[in-house]
């Protein structure tokens, strides 16, 4: 599989420094779940950058989109704490705050194939601390917006959790769960397309951009198919999952904006 010009135009943006964290104190609850579905996928992405640089054609990119993403894990979740508008949601963001510890200390260790089991279950309980703080600022809102932000958030986690099993899948991870968990996202990943696509919120301009975005969930397929193998596949995983969540972050925030 051969990524054509945009996407190799989108790749130029996004694997050089990925993006950089904002700071910036949260003012609206359309803000506050675009930041905390973004955990989610940070939670995934900072897995799969770990586990590119076990890739030697991957590990310079690799190292620069963990550090990035780390980076910006930290900066959100003081945003979220500090934002956080009940005791339950402070909780949620507090018990994050505590296992990030340990996630962290995961991700700065040397990668090793050895520990791609423990990789996987630490992204995955991120993970679940990161949906369930999300889940409660979604019914806080109550408002039909607020389920499509969160839902086209989570789409940038997939993004990156299929790259992560894929990556995973190289090193030697149980095939029986890197197939259940990839069937379940791509799954996942369709249906809520549909959904978006579909929505009465959804507008020329986020329709436009949910067109690019299906477009480069093309691109991801392919790369997961296996039409490549070993260096060249993790590459173009690596890559089209990059350029998937960059449109994705588009798409989400354009939600975010009309919640308020």
């Amino acid at each position: 599989m051969h990524l054509n010009r945009r996407t190799t135009l989108l790749a130029g943006l996004t694997l050089i420094g990925a993006l950089p964290p904002a700071h910036a104190r949260i003012a609206q609850l359309g803000d506050a779940i675009d930041k905390a579905g973004a955990q989610r996928m940070l939670s995934q992405r900072m897995g799969k950058a770990w586990l590119g640089q076990l890739r030697p054609e991957l590990a310079e990119r690799a190292r620069a989109v963990l550090q990035s993403s780390e980076a910006r894990f930290e900066i959100q979740l003081a945003d979220l704490l500090a934002y956080a508008p009940t005791p339950e949601i402070a909780g949620s963001y507090k018990a994050m705050q505590h296992r990030f510890g340990d996630y962290r200390a995961l991700l700065k260790s040397t990668p090793s194939p050895d520990r791609v089991d423990d990789l996987i279950k630490a992204s995955g309980e991120m993970l679940s601390l990161a949906q369930v703080a999300t889940g409660q600022l979604q019914e806080r809102s109550g408002e039909a917006g607020a389920m499509l932000v969160n839902m086209s958030g989570r789409q940038r986690m997939l993004s990156q959790r299929l790259a992560l099993f894929f990556l995973a899948d190289q090193q030697g991870a149980r095939p029986d769960l890197v197939r259940r968990e990839t069937a379940k996202a791509r799954a996942e990943f369709e249906a809520a397309m549909r959904t978006l696509t579909d929505a009465a919120e959804t507008n020329d301009a986020i329709r436009a951009n949910l067109e690019l975005a299906q477009s480069q969930w093309v691109f991801l397929q392919a790369a997961l198919s296996g039409q490549s193998q070993g260096s060249k596949a993790a590459a173009e995983v690596f890559v089209a999952s990059e350029n998937l969540l960059a449109v994705m972050e588009t798409v989400t925030g354009q939600f975010a904006r009309q919640l308020g």
